[in-house]
Formats: C-alpha cells, structure tokens, sequence
C-alpha cells in the first residue's frame, strides 16, 4: 500500500508540474507580462533543422535586430512566422528586414518592419509543443487534467476520512 501511494504522489507531482508549465506557456503566448519575453509554438518545419515542428520558442523584445538573429513576426496575413533576418534595407530611414525558413529554398517574399517583429528567439525547448497540443485535445485533456484533478480530489478524501 505504501508503494501505490508513493508512486500516486509521483504522479500527482508530475501532473501538476505539467499542469503548471501548460499554464505558463499559455499566459506567456497571450500575454507580454515577463519583462518582453513571449512563447510560440512551431507548427512548421520551414527553420529546421534549429527549430523543429513541435518545439516551443522563447522571444524577447529587443530595441535593435540584425542579420541572422532568428525573430517571430505578424507577416502580412497577420500570422506568427518564425524566420531568419537574411536582410535589411534601410528604405527611406526605415528598415526593411527580408527573412527566410532555414528549409526554405528561398526567401520569404514579402519584407516585414521593426513593428511586426514579436521578438528575438533567445530559448528553444524541444517538442514540449506536442504534450501542449495534446492537452487541447479531448483525449488530452482527460488524461493530463481531469483524471488527475478526480484522483487527487479522492485521494484529499481518504486522507480526511482516515484523520
């Protein structure tokens, strides 16, 4: 009996680490509370192989950007591009930046400004991107919340009843 309840307290630990670093990648994607710093998820493979389909990225905003820094971007369909600055034209005492998918034969055709860049990736954390995708998922959010949530709800039950 002492081994199932050891090895529930595992996994309620687990589970609620899991939980918490679910929490802070979905607070840190919507919002910009840690000093600059946001989270993305790579739902693509076009800068592998630095940044792999399924990784989560880390960007801070900084108050310059130069060739080969890797940022996220609103691109002109005012969706999150993860790529590479391959150029910058100085237009008119505007910069101009080109950027390009490391996989990408070719660079991206539209050129974006200073204003759409999101930040600068300073942190890549490996294909902690799946177990957030899966969580969305019904199935995910059975195993990963609910159950553990009911588990730990009776196992706080026992504990009353048996004091």
């Amino acid at each position: 009996m002492k081994i199932v309840k050891a090895l529930f307290d595992v996994i309620s630990w687990l589970v609620i680490a899991v939980i918490a670093l679910m929490a802070l990648y979905v607070v840190s994607s919507n919002y910009n509370f840690f000093g600059g710093y946001r989270s993305f998820l790579i739902q693509s493979g076009s800068m592998e192989p630095a940044i792999m389909t399924g990784d989560i990225i880390v960007t801070k905003n900084q108050i310059s950007y130069i060739l080969n820094d890797v940022v996220a971007f609103h691109n002109n369909d005012n969706r999150i591009v993860t790529h590479r600055l391959v150029a910058v034209d100085d237009k008119s005492g505007t910069k101009e930046f080109s950027t390009k998918g490391d996989a990408n034969r070719s660079q991206d055709f539209d050129t974006i400004h200073f204003e759409q860049i999101r930040g600068k990736v300073v942190l890549v954390i490996p294909k902690l991107g799946y177990l957030v995708a899966f969580s969305k998922s019904m199935p995910g959010f059975l195993i990963l919340i609910l159950i553990p949530a009911i588990l730990f709800i009776v196992d706080e039950l026992f504990k009353k009843k048996n004091a």
